[in-house]
C-alpha cells in the first residue's frame, strides 16, 4: 500500500514535470528509455563496503534550452547495496532497491557532443534484503529510511540525435537508517538509539535512447 502511494505520487510528479517542460516548446523535448550498470557501496562512519554490481533501468526525458545547455530527468528503478567479506567466513551482502528521480543540468562546451552534467537525485526505498553467504540465510533490514537524497555529477557523450552514453557518481546525503528506541541490555529501560551513519555511494554507466 505504501509503495503504491509513493509510485502514484512519483508518476503524477513526472507527468506534471514533463508537461511543464513541454509547454516551453514541443520541438525541444525528447523522450526515451535508459538503463545501465551500478557499481555501488555503502559508506559508514568507520568504513566503506566492497563494491556490488547492480543495474538501473527506467524512463528518460530531456529538454534543450540552447546548443550548450539542456535539462535531463529520469524515473528509474535503481538497485544498489554493498558487500563485506569475512563475516563468519563468508560475505554479508546488502541490497537496497530505489525508485529514483535524478535531475541533471547538462553543459556542452562549444555545443559539441561531449557534455558535463550535475544535479541531484531523490529516491524512495521499495525493497531491501540482507544475505549471509556462510549459511545462505536472508532477511530484511530494520529501521531503514524510506527516503534517500543526494547529489550527482558526471560526463557524457551524444552519439548522434538519439543515443547518449554517460557516466555519473551519486553521493548520498541522507543517512539510510532511522534513530529508534531500543531496550538497554542492563537496565531493560528504553533508550533512544542513534543508528550508525550510512550513506549510498554509486558509480553508474548508462545508455539512454531517445526514439521520440
Amino acid at each position: 500500500m505504501k509503495f503504491n502511494i509513493v509510485l502514484a505520487r512519483i508518476v503524477t510528479w513526472g507527468v506534471l514535470f514533463g508537461n511543464s517542460w513541454e509547454s516551453y516548446g514541443q520541438n525541444n523535448m525528447r523522450y526515451g528509455v535508459t538503463g545501465g550498470l551500478n557499481l555501488s557501496r555503502v559508506k559508514t562512519s568507520t568504513n566503506l563496503t566492497d563494491p556490488l554490481w547492480r543495474y538501473r533501468v527506467g524512463l528518460a526525458l530531456e529538454r534543450d534550452f540552447s546548443d550548450i545547455l539542456s535539462l535531463a530527468g529520469e524515473l528509474v528503478y535503481s538497485r544498489q547495496g554493498g558487500s563485506v567479506d569475512n563475516v563468519f567466513s563468508g560475505k554479508y551482502i546488502t541490497n537496497f532497491d530505489y525508485l529514483a528521480v535524478p535531475i541533471t543540468a547538462r553543459y556542452s562546451p562549444g555545443g559539441k557532443n561531449f557534455f558535463i552534467q550535475a544535479g541531484g537525485r531523490i529516491g524512495f526505498l521499495v525493497h531491501d534484503k540482507e544475505i549471509y553467504t556462510h549459511n545462505d540465510s536472508e532477511g530484511s533490514h530494520d529501521h531503514l529510511q524510506s527516503l534517500d537524497a543526494g547529489i550527482l555529477g558526471g560526463i557524457g557523450y551524444r552519439l548522434g540525435s538519439h543515443f547518449v552514453v554517460d557516466a555519473r557518481y551519486y553521493y548520498g546525503l541522507t543517512t539510510m537508517y532511522k534513530k529508534h528506541w531500543v531496550l538497554d541490555p542492563v537496565t531493560l529501560e528504553p533508550i533512544f538509539y542513534a543508528s550508525p551513519q550510512s550513506f549510498n555511494r554509486v558509480w553508474s554507466l548508462n545508455l539512454t535512447i531517445y526514439p521520440w
